[in-house]
């Protein structure tokens, strides 16, 4: 009787500390919204205290093999627009100027802690011959395979890092390597 007792009482405690338990690492999720302008919505879910410091994007294993359009008569379809920084007081440390072109954009954070969001706006196209919206419109199936490299910091633990890949939803989620 005390064994069952004792078995259900770390089942319910089991169930009611789980949550913080899992605290595994930074987490990170991002959106990419194709409108006018592209929006690309970052925001640190991290349950620990991870603050983001740098962030990565590459899109060179896209699927669509998307770009970012920064000027006209470049690589990109119509409506270039560089980096535009939208919402969010995430302590950016200074607002990247992207090539005409590029597959590669890289942000540095002073102050993005959890709970925190960040909006930038920056024409993607992709470069597909028979894009089914046009280049000028990227779909969740065409950034998907783009990757996203986050570091982090923490008070206690130091620096760390999580990975992420745009899915065809058109997000990606950067966990820490415990969550993946």
């Amino acid at each position: 009787m005390r064994r069952a007792f004792i078995g259900t009482a770390a089942l319910i405690l089991g169930l009611v500390l789980g949550p913080a338990a899992r605290a595994c690492g930074p987490e990170v999720v991002i959106r990419f919204i194709d409108s006018s302008p592209d929006l690309f919505i970052i925001e640190n879910k991290s349950l620990e205290p991870w603050t983001l410091l740098s962030l990565e994007f590459h899109a060179a294993n896209s699927a669509g093999r998307v770009v970012f359009d920064t000027d006209f008569g470049g690589a990109g379809a119509s409506e270039p627009q560089q980096f535009e920084a939208v919402e969010g007081e995430v302590g950016l440390m200074k607002a990247p100027v992207v090539a005409d072109g590029a597959e590669d954009l890289t942000l540095h954070f002073s102050n993005f802690t959890p709970g925190r969001t960040f909006v930038f706006s920056i024409d993607l196209d992709d470069r597909l011959e028979n894009s089914a919206e046009g280049q000028a419109y990227v779909t969740g199936e065409e950034i998907a395979g783009a990757e996203v490299m986050g570091l982090f910091t923490h008070p206690q633990i130091g620096e760390g890092n999580a990975r992420g890949t745009f899915g065809t939803d058109g997000k990606a989620h950067l966990r820490g390597a415990t969550c993946a």
